[in-house]
């Protein structure tokens, strides 16, 4: 994606944001969180590798979030551990082959920041996405069978910070 591209897909990402969060200090971390999760995703599509310092930042939110919100400290910590704790597992076990090394630091930094349930809820949606989407881009765009999760992850990660408070509590009455 060119830098024009990119510019225009966060100003109206940010749009996006504020007329759903309206102007407020969670909003600045999402529209934040987002930039970061575009240039994952592109970047992981491209070299199937996901740059630590976009992890970094990541979980630099994180823990600037977590400091403003010390009450819910368990949640959090438990979120850093929850899904990438599994896919470290999944990554010894494959030896690199199933996942790599970026996802599970990218969901480790993303669960800091979004707790344990939201971070429970982007794995779903950004397994499920991936499963349902790249099947679609190998027949069409003649995609081969290896995928990057990154970008997958990453609108899962973004779907639950915008609406995970939402999507939860429907899921749960």
């Amino acid at each position: 994606m060119r830098k024009a591209g990119f510019l225009l897909t966060n100003v109206m990402i940010f749009i996006w944001v504020v007329l759903e969060k309206g102007w407020k200090r969670e909003s600045f971390f999402i529209c934040l969180c987002a930039a970061l999760l575009l240039k994952i995703g592109i970047a992981d599509e491209k070299t199937f590798e996901i740059p630590f310092r976009y992890n970094f930042a990541i979980g630099s939110l994180g823990v600037v979030h977590l400091i403003l919100n010390l009450s819910n400290w368990k949640e959090h910590v438990i979120g850093m551990c929850a899904v990438s704790g599994f896919l470290l597992l999944l990554f010894y076990f494959t030896k690199g082959e199933g996942i790599g090394g970026g996802d599970v630091k990218l969901m480790a930094a993303a669960g800091l920041l979004l707790g344990w349930r939201k971070i429970l809820l982007a794995f779903f949606i950004g397994a499920v996405s991936g499963a349902v989407v790249h099947p679609v881009r190998m027949i069409w765009k003649g995609k081969g069978k290896m995928m990057a999760l990154g970008p997958y992850l990453s609108l899962g990660i973004f779907i639950s910070i915008l609406y995970g408070e939402k999507i939860l509590i429907w899921y749960f009455m």
